[in-house]
């Protein structure tokens, strides 16, 4: 269990780290590529999960043991949170952040919340079939192409949904949402300052980040029931 678990936390961690730093047209294909090399490395180890979302399907597919899937998650998370601290020593706090957070205070957080939340319900529930379908199925066994598939549709669906800023994993999204915190610890001027208006930030996205986590978490277990429902054999 020991190298299984090790091997989620590093790939977590350099994943969230990925998601967090890489902006532009060009981010789908670069996480994507580096998502390709992690399923690749961690795959025969761990299975290559490296998101609680894929966790539970697999708990609920019956492919791990729900003791196994907890702790699993808790390794993606203390994985993402370390993320979160590496990328916001990178990222920093400055004057343009304080101007983004004060203008984002004054707007309504649900404004505009069913197009993401959608995004993300879609996005994770074809994320997870694909993964089950590839890597679980007795249909695809022993296939080379586990990866490319998965890591093909990371970058498709961050293509498609790219203007709603998804994340299609609870890991990612938590790291992404608390690197601005870490990022006080290299803010200019003051850090205490800083963090306090990161934290602002925080709280007030909490209802969407909590939103896209029932999304995400609802989109995993509807496509491990779809994928039992429709391979009733695959039990």
């Amino acid at each position: 269990m020991r190298p299984k678990l090790l091997i989620e936390g590093l790939a977590t961690f350099f994943l969230c780290l990925a998601c967090s730093l890489v902006q532009g047209p060009l981010a789908p294909f670069i996480i994507g590529a580096l998502l390709l090399a992690l399923i690749y490395m961690g795959g025969p180890v761990s299975q290559a999960h490296y998101n609680p979302a894929v966790t539970l399907a697999f708990c609920v597919r019956r492919r791990q043991a729900w003791s196994a899937g907890a702790a699993y998650v808790a390794v993606q998370m203390v994985a993402a949170l370390a993320a979160a601290v590496v990328a916001g020593l990178f990222l920093g706090h400055s004057e343009e952040n304080s101007e983004h957070i004060l203008s984002a205070l004054t707007e309504p957080v649900l404004e505009g919340w069913l197009p993401g939340t959608m995004a993300e319900f879609f996005g994770t529930f074809l994320l997870v079939f694909v993964i089950l379908l590839v890597a679980t199925s007795r249909r695809t066994v022993g296939n080379s192409y586990y990866g490319l598939a998965i890591a093909a549709t990371v970058a498709g669906l961050m293509g498609i949904f790219g203007a709603f800023s998804p994340d299609f994993n609870p890991a990612v999204a938590i790291s992404r949402a608390v690197t601005g915190c870490f990022g006080a610890l290299n803010a200019e001027g003051s850090g205490w300052l800083a963090f306090q208006q990161e934290f602002a930030f925080l709280a007030h996205s909490t209802p969407r980040i909590l939103l896209a986590l029932i999304a995400q978490g609802l989109g995993a277990f509807l496509a491990a029931w779809t994928f039992l429902a429709v391979f009733p054999e695959e039990r």
